[in-house]
């Protein structure tokens, strides 16, 4: 009777292997056809979609605040303003994403004016306006539109990993 057992316990052995084996087969084939399935409705990310675009580009302090000048100098050349003064103003030293903050004095027309706010405050990096202050230039005629006066403070943020 032992050596019947004996004899019988390897055909146990396998008729249960076999058995989890066919379960993990069927496993595998609902797995594989659900990842089928949603590949082709999985969204793909662009270069558009990436948060980096968010912040300032840069390495550096300096670096980043040069490039918050560059676009800001290149948003007001578009538009047709003149720069009189471009200052960098005080900024949390901490690491993630903090703000930079430039003072700007420019001078031209409304128009140009209003093609500057657009520029700056639709594109990537995010920019945003925290003051604006408009004076008109002319002496004789306080309402012409074309001789103003702009400041402005301006903040965009950039990333560190480290203060």
């Amino acid at each position: 009777m032992l050596l019947l057992a004996i004899a019988f316990f390897p055909f146990l052995w396998y008729k249960q292997l076999r058995d989890e084996l066919a379960i993990q087969k069927a496993e595998l084939a609902l797995v594989s056809a659900r990842a089928e399935r949603s590949a082709g409705l999985r969204t793909k990310i662009t270069e558009a979609d990436r948060p980096e675009r968010m912040f300032l580009p840069g390495t550096t302090a300096g670096t980043t605040l040069a490039s918050f000048q560059s676009l800001v100098n290149g948003a007001a050349a578009r538009s047709g303003l003149n720069i009189l003064r471009m200052q960098p103003m005080p900024s949390d030293e901490a690491a993630g994403a903090f703000p930079y903050r430039l003072a700007v004095d420019m001078s031209g027309g409304l128009l140009q004016v209003r093609s500057f706010l657009a520029d700056i405050e639709s594109g990537l990096p995010l920019m945003i306006v925290t003051s604006l202050e408009i004076i008109p230039r002319s002496t004789e005629d306080p309402y012409r539109s074309d001789d103003i006066a702009v400041s402005l403070r301006l903040e965009a943020f950039g990333w560190r990993d480290t203060p």
